[in-house]
């Protein structure tokens, strides 16, 4: 599950060890102040969503260690420490995807990603560099409009048609 990324990319993640989890806030301590800073925007954005939830979770040997966020069950995304750089990976449905392209214009980095993205399925898996101020703001305004997609309950594609009810003491008996 390499994303478009090389595996000597993902073997410069900065929590490479399986048997040693990271704590939530340890790129704060161990990336220099301006990854520190994105980061905490980073996180302190995604958290700030209505419903979402962290985890630090071990993603086998191509991703590592990864920053998870989700709503409820289902995933926003997952924050990469790779080197001293921050990127993240997010997928996009079908539905979410044309929803995307229906709003308003995306930053294009973020367009970018979601071009390039890989079509496993029935999502596609984008992954964007967070190298910069702006592209963390990116995609919180991203991850914020997923946030509430995926907090939407799905609706009939058509409502239930209503059934005539039955008098109980209608026995269709007609009286004699």
């Amino acid at each position: 599950m390499t994303r478009g990324r090389s595996s000597a990319y993902w073997a410069a993640n900065r929590y490479a060890d399986a048997a040693v989890e990271p704590a939530p806030d340890a790129p704060l301590h161990d990336l220099p102040a301006a990854a520190a800073a994105r980061f905490a925007a980073l996180r302190s954005g995604l958290l700030a969503l209505e419903g979402a939830a962290e985890s630090v979770r071990f993603m086998g040997t191509s991703w590592r260690w990864a920053w998870e966020y989700g709503v409820g069950n289902r995933k926003l995304c997952w924050v990469h420490i790779v080197g001293d750089a921050l990127s993240a990976t997010f997928t996009l449905s079908d539905s979410e995807e044309d929803r995307f392209h229906r709003a308003a214009r995306p930053a294009a980095a973020v367009a970018r990603a979601v071009e390039e993205g890989q079509r496993t399925g029935p999502v596609k898996w984008c992954w964007l560099e967070l190298d910069d101020r702006r592209a963390v703001e990116a995609f919180l305004r991203l991850a914020a409009r997923k946030a509430e997609w995926l907090a939407e309950r799905p609706t009939p594609h058509r409502p239930p048609k209503p059934r005539p009810r039955r008098d109980p003491e209608d026995d269709n008996v007609e009286a004699e």
